[in-house]
């Protein structure tokens, strides 16, 4: 981002919010958090976040309430908020995003045996947060005398001086921008790269400048402040190579600093009315946390690891679809629905394809055929069992896809992956959805084996893998909007290459049956249309489409009139004329007899 650009980047904050925890440091953070909000129309909330603990969330907000409310005596809008989430780190990202929040500030401890930990919550927020973010490192003294801003020249320290200043101004303290620089170096250059940092920044005129000499940057600035200093500093985005490399800056000051020291992460290139979109859009996106995204793979492995209960689960699904199937009954259906697993290795197999884990992806596939053939098996032998001959029309409407349901399976895939990720949302919502899509289509082949009925069977099965290949992309594709990648540390290059590979081929043969299912999908409403005509009065009860060299339509009819061949084979032509291509067309017929009037 070029200089001129940085410049719009605003100062003050319109939302603040400050996560309070601890009664004794909240007035001082959201004194903080009054000074960056705007102080015409800027607003700071105080978050408290609860893990589900409904007393300890009261026995937090009875406390808060009162400083809260001297805040808001004094003038200062501050409003208390609430929230419950999974973790801390996730409650805060949620409210950053719900509120459109311009800047968060947390507050982390002392150092403790000398190194200041950030922990996983702090880390979180600024690695995920969709705006600026402050982190406020206590000290032993609440107050201080001046600000110090250390500043070599870079963006990142401009980011720094900007808010030191406007801190500065806030409290009505001095700011010194301080340069360290080895002795052999003249001051005069020092004194440039200051200038540097402080050019054009609206109010840099009231920062001293100082040049200090040192061999290292981190221990000469260490070595004029004292415990009434309180320290500016940018966080650089840095790999944990680049630190080790030229050493982490800002680790050093937390670490080391007498006083206290605030930690400022600023998102550029945000800025005018395109960053203000941006900034909108990227609030829509609840970006996963690194600890969250540990735990999505943890439980990925879990669901993509064969066990006792999986089994047993399919075992129930496939004999309720089944018998639900051949009942025709959406109720028993439904019931399969509820408790079918297959869900779990098809979201563990996206998983693994997002974060490039070949060996999650393998186990996943192998658990997922091994309870796909359980299905299948118990199918054809509830199908055997039954001895019946005539597909039900719950039947028919798997072994007959259509685009509809191929959306489905999308849909399915997008709901499972996104209630894996968000662990508020319950999870039995995703297994529905899921079920929906695999379990009747699987029992359907089952059952249309069983029956010898080969178009049955092989309708069903074109729908089941086309609904597999979409979940799992949709699966993908909100594990990567979530912000989940493969990690270097943790696969190579080349496994990231062989996940696009993965995905490539699963996208190929979903686009081509997606494509075939379109067209069968427009020929079917034409179909529908031309035999219930063809038939009136009679009732068609189903209707069978499957594409090959010709056109095969079984219709189902149920009529107390008898149904000619002639009836048949004129209907036979006028789809032939309609669809432009060969169809050939067979009729079930049921007739109905009714009591002969007395």
């Amino acid at each position: 981002m070029s200089e001129s650009n940085h410049q719009a980047i605003p100062d003050y904050a319109k939302v603040v919010l400050v996560p309070v925890a601890n009664p004794a440091t909240a007035p001082h953070m959201l004194h903080l958090g009054s000074i960056m909000a705007h102080p015409a129309n800027g607003r700071v909330i105080a978050l408290i976040v609860s893990l589900g603990d409904p007393e300890s969330l009261a026995k937090s907000a009875s406390q808060l309430e009162p400083i809260v409310a001297e805040f808001q005596e004094a003038g200062h809008p501050v409003e208390l908020v609430t929230e419950v989430a999974t973790s801390i780190a996730r409650g805060i990202l949620d409210v950053a995003r719900d509120t459109m929040a311009d800047l968060v500030i947390l507050g982390i401890m002392k150092p403790t045996r000398g190194q200041a930990a950030m922990g996983t919550i702090a880390e979180g927020v600024i690695a995920t947060a969709p705006c600026d973010v402050l982190v406020y490192r206590h000290a032993t003294k609440t107050e201080f005398s001046r600000i110090i801003v250390p500043v070599d020249g870079t963006l990142v320290s401009r980011v720094a001086a900007r808010t030191g200043i406007l801190l500065a101004n806030g409290y009505g303290k001095p700011i010194e921008a301080m340069y360290a620089q080895p002795g052999y170096y003249p001051e005069w250059q020092g004194l440039a790269r200051i200038e540097q940092s402080l050019q054009e920044i609206p109010g840099g005129r009231i920062c001293k400048r100082t040049v200090v000499k040192a061999a290292d940057p981190a221990s000469g600035v260490l070595s004029r402040l004292s415990e009434d200093d309180l320290v500016v500093i940018a966080a650089p985005r840095l790999s944990a190579f680049e630190k080790w490399l030229s050493g982490d800056f800002s680790q050093a000051i937390l670490d080391h600093s007498p006083g206290a020291v605030i930690l400022a992460s600023r998102r550029t290139g945000e800025d005018g009315r395109v960053g203000a979109v941006r900034r909108r859009l990227r609030a829509l996106t609840p970006t996963l946390t690194r600890v969250e995204q540990e735990e999505i793979v943890r439980q990925s492995q879990e669901m993509a690891s064969p066990s006792l209960d999986y089994f047993v689960l399919i075992i129930i699904a496939a004999l309720l679809a089944s018998f639900g199937l051949l009942q025709s009954s959406p109720a028993v259906i439904i019931g399969a629905m509820l408790v079918a697993p297959l869900m779990q290795p098809l979201i563990a197999f996206a998983t693994g394809l997002t974060t490039g884990r070949l060996e999650l992806m393998r186990q996943a596939v192998v658990t997922g055929i091994q309870g796909i053939l359980l299905a299948l098996l118990i199918a054809v032998g509830v199908g055997i069992i039954a001895g019946t001959d005539l597909p039900t029309s719950e039947m028919l409407a798997r072994g007959s896809p259509t685009l509809l349901d191929a959306l489905v399976a999308v849909a399915s895939g997008l709901v499972g992956a996104y209630a894996t990720a968000r662990k508020d949302i319950p999870a039995a919502l995703a297994g529905v959805a899921i079920a929906a899509a695999l379990m009747p289509p699987v029992c359907t082949v089952g059952l249309g084996i069983a029956m010898q009925n080969i178009n049955l069977a092989a309708g069903s099965g074109l729908l089941f893998l086309t609904n597999i290949t979409s979940i799992i992309i949709a699966g993908w594709i909100i594990f990567f909007w979530l912000g989940m990648r493969p990690r270097m540390v943790e696969t190579s290059r080349r496994r990231q290459y062989i996940s696009v590979a993965f995905l490539v081929i699963l996208l190929l043969p979903v686009v081509i049956l997606l494509l075939r299912l379109s067209n069968t999908s427009g020929n079917r409403n034409v179909i529908e249309q031309k035999v219930i005509a063809a038939f009136a009065p009679a009732d068609v009860v189903g209707i069978q489409v499957t594409q090959g060299d010709t056109l095969h339509v079984v219709a189902t009819v149920q009529s107390e009139h008898i149904i000619t061949t002639q009836t048949v084979r004129d209907a036979q032509d006028t789809l032939t004329a309609e669809l432009g291509e060969p169809v050939e067309l067979e009729v079930i017929y049921l007739q109905v007899v009714k009591p002969a009037a007395p």
